[in-house]
């Protein structure tokens, strides 16, 4: 399973701590003999660095179980956007804005979040098609699938039409980044006006 770059860290990390404090428990074990509550200093490096890596194991196994049990649909990139909830290396990561067709043949917007630091060769190609998966309103799409497949109605996806406003339903949402609270259009992806994060609504 890929890891974004944030969840990279975050790996490195839990690692770099619980190899720490593994080391630093056994140094206390056979260097000190009975080091008392001592041994809980080192431990909690042990039990810092678990909680990163079960953390971000526990998001590589749903990330795998929107793809397993999820609904797949072919959808075209149809651009990027800035992700401004926080940086990585100092910038901004990008995520993927793409437009696809639901069951019913009605054409949906959503933004995958790739966090792709930036650079022509880490980048999807505008307009190219790729597999993406939806289960319980995520979503995950599979790096691999991206090609240059002609969709049916493949216009109507990748022009920039005026929305009319009639036929958009507003909704109160919740930003799942910042938990402010603002209204969005069902069906399209928004951006939080208080933190700059996206979500899919």
């Amino acid at each position: 399973m890929d890891m974004n770059s944030a969840q990279k860290i975050c790996m490195i990390v839990g690692v770099g701590f619980a190899g720490i404090g593994l080391f630093m428990t056994l140094i206390f074990l056979f260097a000190f003999g009975k080091p008392g509550a001592f041994i809980l200093i080192p431990l909690m490096f042990v039990v810092l660095g678990l909680c990163f890596i079960v953390t971000i194991l526990v998001m590589l196994h749903n990330k795998k179980m929107i793809r397993v049990h999820g609904e797949k649909y072919t959808a075209k990139i149809y651009g990027y956007v800035k992700n401004t909830s926080y940086m990585v290396n100092g910038r901004f990561p990008l995520n993927v804005k793409v437009h696809y067709f639901d069951n019913y043949g009605i054409e949906r917007e959503v933004i995958l979040p790739t966090s792709i630091s930036g650079g022509a060769d880490s980048m999807f190609p505008i307009g190219m098609t790729i597999d993406i998966y939806e289960y319980n309103g995520k979503y995950s799409y599979d790096p691999a699938s991206v090609r240059g497949e002609r969709l049916r109605r493949e216009e109507e996806l990748m022009d920039n039409k005026p929305i009319d406003p009639e036929q958009l339903h507003l909704i109160a949402v919740r930003c799942s980044n910042c938990g402010a609270s603002y209204k969005a259009a069902t069906g399209y992806a928004s951006r939080c006006p208080y933190c700059g994060g996206y979500q899919n609504v």
